[in-house]
């Protein structure tokens, strides 16, 4: 009865949590469904705002994540309601004994529970669809907000007619009026933190500029600048030399605008147009600097663009010019929008900027900056490169002319900006294609500086070179991509989108893969090994060398350590990495498979290498015979044993040899070891004083050990002498061969002063008489047969 009402009590409980559970899912997607109405509704609203789409766009994509984090939520509950439905089972059949009541409510609050969490699902399935579908219409606002900002038609008369003058004039006064006042405001009322704002703005942007120059000016400007440069040292040159000043300026300027918002000195609007003034001139400043370093009309040895210094100085004029002219037409811009100008005014300035700018690549593609291999009369540029400037020239003109005056500008602008970045990616790819070639980078300066420094080789300066390259491909490609789909009219939310989904939702049929995840797991992994071979290390030289531990147990532990440690940042890594450890079981279980049909070998000589490792039947030092390989353990590995042989050359034998067959350890337990010295004494003299001299001999050589004491053994009657055996023990075996060698000597000299010889192997010869005349006969026939006839005289 008591376990009834638990149970009772029991399910009751479990049914008010289910309940209060499934409560807070309804409200949760409720809420869910709330937010994506309002968004709905305003996606209409502001259709004509391209950063309030984009801004919409982001929340829906979080609205996306939210439902699928909820599906999610639900299916750890799904999995405990089935495992429960398949422990009751099914309903008992007609006719069968009735289940008890108490199961018969539990199966039916679990399916009500199941139907109610699967509509859940349907319902998230539902909002994720229409999440989809707003998604899809921003997209399709945008596209056509830009279409018709970019192929709009401008009436060009109005902005050509004589009142677009006064406006220019009224216009001009407005601003100077705005401007003096509020000059005069801010001298007026905001004098000090103005004056401490402009003090520290110079101080900290000088400073920053000058930091920058200082830490990294030995890549912009190295010494020895009137030698004949390598072609990578022209890369690099050209690649820092525009980047790190351009960085230091842009660095100065924003510190210097961060100091100024900081104390409040300016309005919104004049704040605007400072920044509008600290872009402009940062980008004139990036500009020249990319064209110096292209051109170097100061420096020829330096000069990527190989044309005669007129020319060089030309083109970079020109360059210059077209930068200026777009800096010029985006300021104004910025104070037309400002000072709400009129329309006619914008379009002219438009006008004007893109017309520059086409005659300014007109001139560039009339530039003749080569010289003939042969007479050296001046040579154009490339067809195609000049057809390419000219065509692009004309576009702009032909749009302007026709009215499109937005197609026209954006166009000149994407000449001017886009290809400033295109040429600094170029400069940077160059750079590591040449960088990755072989033998390159140990030959360059920063290679001549570490190799003198810290004495690397020049096959790791190599291998460096090779991942400083894809270094610099990383960089040109996250830096340089994302900036021109800036310029073509993509926003910065759409690129943290996209990046955010390239780093965590790259997806693969079902697999989902996340980039930031793996990188995280490989870094793991990376710092996992790094701490591994540093505590073996630090296990090994500082615990077990002081507690005098054998060498052989420092090199087993080491590895075992170094084994598991790897194993363990591995497992960590592909965890971190977002794999499942269930998939990767799935994995190895297929693998063991693989290794029942093929891999065995490879197994074996691990389990053996394993228990190599573990049971230790012999260490590294020691001195083994394995069939007829003999010497030195070097290395024991966890697939073959490394050994040196007395000749010293390796063999490395299979581990799984080492188990499954005799190996002989002359080290195993102690390095003590038997000599045995063979010797004979020739007939007539007395085996006693033989035996006395070599036990008297044995017993003197410090080397022998006197416990167990030096025997002789009478081995028995040889053909030619008395034989005796000499055995002594000596603590060192790897001595025995000196030790021997020096016994030999002393047992010549005692025989010697004893008048003992050493006899060498004598035989009797027996003769018998018949057989030598037979044989003296046989010889004589020889002969008769062999004599030359006489020739016989007429």
């Amino acid at each position: 009865m008591r376990s009834f009402l638990f149970a009772l009590i029991l399910c009751i409980f479990v049914a008010g949590a289910a309940a209060a559970q499934s409560g807070s899912k309804e409200g949760e997607l409720e809420a869910l469904e709330s937010q994506i109405s309002k968004v709905e509704n305003v996606v209409q609203d502001k259709a004509r705002d391209d950063e309030a789409l984009v801004k919409l766009r982001s929340d829906l994509e979080t609205l996306s994540g939210s439902l699928i984090d909820f599906g999610v939520s639900l299916r750890p509950r799904l999995k405990e309601i089935n495992a429960r439905l398949e422990e009751l089972g099914s309903p008992p059949n007609a006719g069968n004994p009735p289940e008890p009541e108490l199961l018969a409510n539990e199966r039916k609050s679990l399916l009500q529970e199941k139907a109610q969490y699967n509509a859940f699902i349907g319902s998230a399935e539902s909002l994720s669809i229409r999440v989809s579908e707003a998604i899809n219409v921003i997209s399709s606002l945008r596209r056509e907000l830009f279409a018709s900002t970019l192929f709009q038609r401008t009436d060009v008369s109005g902005a050509l007619s004589g009142n677009t003058w006064g406006d220019f004039q009224r216009q001009a006064g407005v601003a100077w009026r705005e401007v003096s006042s509020r000059l005069q405001f801010m001298f007026t009322f905001r004098k000090m933190p103005l004056l401490l704002a402009a003090g520290l703005s110079l101080l900290f942007g000088i400073g920053t500029y000058l930091g920058v120059r200082g830490a990294f000016g030995f890549m912009v400007e190295p010494r020895g600048k009137e030698i004949d440069w390598p072609y990578i040292a022209k890369l690099s040159m050209a690649f820092w030399s525009t980047i790190i000043p351009s960085l230091a300026v842009v660095a100065s300027l924003a510190v210097a605008f961060g100091l100024f918002a900081y104390f409040g000195v300016f309005t919104n609007d004049t704040l605007n147009l400072t920044e509008a003034l600290l872009i402009s001139i940062a980008s004139i400043f990036f500009i020249q600097r990319l064209a110096y370093a292209l051109l170097s009309p100061r420096a020829p040895k330096r000069r990527l663009i190989l044309v005669s210094d007129g020319t060089a100085r030309i083109l970079m004029a020109l360059v210059v010019c077209l930068a200026v002219i777009h800096v010029v037409d985006y300021f104004f811009g910025r104070l037309f929008v400002t000072f709400s100008a009129p329309l006619n005014l914008s379009v002219l300035k438009s006008l004007f900027s893109s017309v520059a700018i086409s005659a300014v690549l007109i001139m560039i593609a009339l530039v003749k900056p080569f010289r003939g291999p042969e007479t050296l009369a001046p040579r154009g540029w490339p067809r195609l490169v000049r057809l390419a400037l000219i065509l692009v020239a004309l576009f702009i003109v032909g749009a302007v002319v026709t009215g499109y005056v937005g197609l026209a500008r954006f166009t000149a602008a994407q000449v001017v900006v886009t290809g400033a970045i295109l040429a600094t990616m170029y400069i940077g790819v160059q750079s590591g294609q040449v960088l990755a070639a072989e033998s390159v980078f140990p030959e360059s300066f920063a290679g001549h500086q570490l190799k003198s420094l810290f004495s690397v080789s020049d096959t790791a300066l190599d291998q460096l070179g090779l991942l400083l390259s894809f270094v610099i491909y990383a960089i040109v490609i996250v830096v340089g991509l994302p900036l021109i789909l800036l310029q073509w009219g993509f926003n910065e939310l759409d690129i943290q989108t996209w990046l955010y989904r390239i780093l965590t939702d790259i997806r693969i049929g079902t697999i989902s893969i996340s980039l930031l995840g793996v990188l995280f797991g490989i870094f793991l992994f990376v710092v996992g090994f790094l701490v591994t071979r540093r505590f073996q290390r630090w296990l090994d030289g500082s615990v077990m060398a002081r507690s005098r531990v054998d060498p052989g147990v420092r090199n087993s532990i080491r590895t075992i350590v170094g084994y598991a440690g790897v194993f363990l940042a591995a497992m960590i890594g592909i965890s971190a990495a977002g794999f499942d450890l269930s998939s990767i079981a799935l994995v190895a279980g297929a693998l063991s498979l693989g290794i029942g049909f093929g891999l065995q070998n490879i197994v074996n000589n691990f389990v053996s290498g394993l228990i190599l490792l573990a049971e230790r039947p012999f260490k590294v030092g020691d001195w083994i015979v394995a069939g007829n390989t003999a010497g030195f353990v070097r290395k024991i590995s966890v697939r073959a044993t490394e050994i040196e042989t007395f000749q010293h050359q390796t063999v490395i034998l299979p581990n799984s040899e080492l188990i499954n067959n005799a190996v002989g350890n002359w080290t195993h337990r102690d390095h003590r070891g038997r000599v045995e010295i063979a010797v004979g004494a020739a007939y007539g003299v007395k085996p006693r004083k033989v035996y006395d001299l070599l036990l008297e001999l044995a017993a003197k050589d410090p080397d022998v050990m006197k416990n167990p004491p030096p025997t002789v053994i009478f081995n028995g009657f040889g053909d030619s002498s008395l034989d005796f055996e000499l055995r002594v023990h000596v603590p060192e075996i790897l001595d025995s061969l000196a030790i021997a060698t020096r016994l030999r000597f002393e047992i010549v000299d005692v025989f010697e002063k004893n008048g003992i010889a050493i006899p060498f192997p004598q035989r009797d010869v027996n003769l018998r008489m018949p057989d030598i005349e037979a044989l003296a006969d046989s010889i004589d026939a020889v002969k008769k047969r062999n004599r030359p006839r006489r020739k016989k005289t007429p």
